[in-house]
């Protein structure tokens, strides 16, 4: 069981890019947290995983109008994006890994990442992410060549992220994916 506590860090603003492939995921993209000192910090995230869906339209029963389709080999390929023009929020937690009243460090949250994300959308959509950030990347590694590690490696993250934003793409889905990535600390954040 991992203890969740609100960090004092702000969300700022998020964007990303993902493509699905049947139940393979990959995506990338970008979020910022304010720090208590007023400065905004950038971070960069991608991550490849599985994942389960169906057609939303499908299932509210509702005509479908005519999208596109990319078929290969009896798969469909779908894709949604946001920018930070896009809305979205988010909460940063520390984890009872974190020992420190509250990040010192913006490289504290850099490292593996292992985050689960719901969507839903035809044509425009939404999603939500809880993302565990910070995780020691060689457990992480173990954990994915050894599962029976990757609760030790799931118990090393600092800090989670729970975020929600609006996108937009070729989509027609409702689902679910477990992703498995990394987290990378770019800098200050200039929002331009």
């Amino acid at each position: 069981m991992i203890v969740l506590r609100k960090s004092k860090w702000n969300f700022d603003t998020s964007a990303g890019a993902g493509i699905g492939f049947g139940a393979f995921n990959s995506e990338g993209g970008m979020f910022a947290l304010d720090a208590p000192t007023g400065q905004t910090h950038e971070y960069t995230y991608s991550g490849f995983g599985m994942g389960i869906s169906r057609g939303l339209s499908s299932l509210l029963r509702v005509p479908r109008f005519a999208l596109p389709k990319v078929i290969v080999n009896k798969g469909e390929l779908s894709g949604s994006g946001s920018t930070t023009d896009f809305t979205s929020t988010g909460w940063l937690y520390l984890t009872d890994s974190f020992k420190g009243a509250d990040i010192v460090n913006p490289k504290n949250l850099e490292g593996g990442t292992i985050y689960l994300e719901g969507a839903a959308g035809y044509l425009f959509g939404g999603t939500g992410s809880f993302m565990l950030l910070g995780i020691n990347v060689d457990l992480l590694l173990f954990g994915i060549t050894k599962p029976d590690l990757i609760g030790m490696a799931i118990r090393s993250a600092p800090a989670a992220l729970i975020m929600t934003g609006v996108n937009e793409g070729l989509q027609d889905a409702t689902g679910f994916a477990f992703m498995l990535g990394q987290i990378k600390y770019k800098g200050l954040y200039a929002d331009d």
